[in-house]
């Protein structure tokens, strides 16, 4: 190999370095592990329900929690892109948050949420919550997920949560981005 092609090849292996380098964590991935992605999805929907549930101190105040089956592609945003599809939740997924809401009362999966809303924005299940939670993505700082209420055309909040991992497992350290209430 000729000292000109060494040289090339030597820029050509330092930017794909460089480029997979910033690729894993200037923008954060979807690579935790399925475990991690469950604790993180439940440590973020009770954080929702028990601090940022709108109704201020005590225990949340519905008598049902729907979850949605799938991710929700407006959870941390409001902002609904209708051509989005997004994958179910894992089971492990599903079992970690019905665990961590199961003591605050009936849990039920849903699919599309549109269908369990009357024509007043109300959930067809009188006192029920819709709740929601968006892929996680893991970074060098944690995880960031997009979470999601839904109790009435003026009963509703959108926002993405930061995660940090402790002795005592996943934490909520604060809120990251937009807040969207109605």
């Amino acid at each position: 190999m000729t000292p000109v092609m060494r040289g090339r090849v030597v820029v050509v292996v330092a930017v794909v370095l460089f480029a997979a380098g910033c690729s894993s964590t200037a923008g954060g991935s979807n690579t935790g592990t399925d475990g991690d992605s469950a604790q993180v999805m439940a440590a973020a929907v009770t954080e929702l329900l028990t601090r940022d549930n709108t109704f201020g101190e005590g225990p949340p105040p519905f008598t049902t929690y729907l979850l949605q089956a799938n991710l929700d592609p407006a959870a941390g945003t409001a902002s609904r892109d209708p051509n989005v599809r997004l994958r179910p939740l894992t089971e492990a997924e599903r079992g970690a948050i019905e665990a961590a809401l199961r003591s605050f009362g009936p849990v039920q999966w849903i699919g599309d949420p549109a269908e369990w809303i009357t024509e007043d924005l109300l959930p067809k299940i009188e006192g029920a919550v819709i709740l929601g939670v968006g892929e996680p993505i893991f970074d060098g700082d944690g995880a960031l997920v997009p979470v999601s209420l839904w109790c009435g055309g003026l009963c509703g909040t959108w926002l993405t949560y930061r995660l940090v991992q402790t002795d005592e497992g996943w934490q909520v350290t604060g809120v990251e981005g937009p807040i969207a209430v109605s």
